[in-house]
């Protein structure tokens, strides 16, 4: 079958001149394939949203706006999980208690302890000091294979006044251990992104038939 485009009026726009080539593109296409204008004009909308929050969030990166990096980072995971076909709701429900913590947070505590486990202990001349115990994820052995502790993958946010007082996470396999720093930790991350990738693609070609 052949789509016949019917020629537009009106001023012809370049590719990039309103936010970028793939915006044009996408709605050129769309537009060629016949689609409806209620279609059309939503289409518009949602390329619009996502180009004006792609300047922003460059902007943020770019004046170093600390405090809405967060924002910008947890937005960037919500799309990298849409494009992905990922669910966000386990993104969700570890925000939702993140936010809630916030609200009610001890004084001398951060937003992120967990309630009645943080420890306060003394150095010799009794000036006291505070171990900060934060969230705890763990990540089980498949079935029938075994390490030491039974996990595979562990992590935990502290921050240990005793030391430099700033928070960190432990990261340990196996009983092995190390502690992460945030750009230390970014690069856990992205590993584990590739790893999860390269699972997800095996999970596909799981369905694959032999070739006859």
């Amino acid at each position: 079958m052949t789509i016949i485009a019917e020629p537009q009026s009106g001023t012809k726009t370049n590719i990039g001149q309103s936010g970028g080539e793939m915006y044009d593109t996408v709605l050129s296409a769309l537009a060629l394939a016949g689609v409806d204008s209620a279609t059309l004009q939503h289409a518009h909308q949602a390329l619009a949203t996502g180009y004006v929050y792609g300047v922003w969030a460059q902007a943020v990166n770019d004046l170093g706006l600390e405090e809405l990096m967060p924002v910008a980072a947890i937005n960037a995971e919500v799309i990298k999980r849409v494009t992905s076909r990922r669910p966000i709701k386990p993104l969700i429900d570890m925000i939702e208690p993140e936010h809630a913590a916030q609200s009610k947070t001890e004084p001398g505590h951060f937003p992120w302890c967990r309630s009645g486990t943080c420890t306060t202990r003394h150095f010799d001349d009794g000036t006291p000091y505070t171990e900060h115990t934060g969230r705890r994820i763990t990540m089980p052995i498949p079935e029938g294979m075994s390490c030491r502790a039974n996990q595979l993958l562990t992590a935990e946010l502290s921050a240990l006044e005793e030391f430099s007082g700033a928070p960190m996470v432990s990261f340990t396999s196996g009983g092995n251990g190390v502690c992460l720093e945030a750009a230390e930790l970014d690069t856990v991350i992205g590993n584990l992104d590739t790893f999860l990738d390269g699972l997800r693609a095996m999970r596909r070609q799981l369905e694959q038939e032999q070739a006859q």
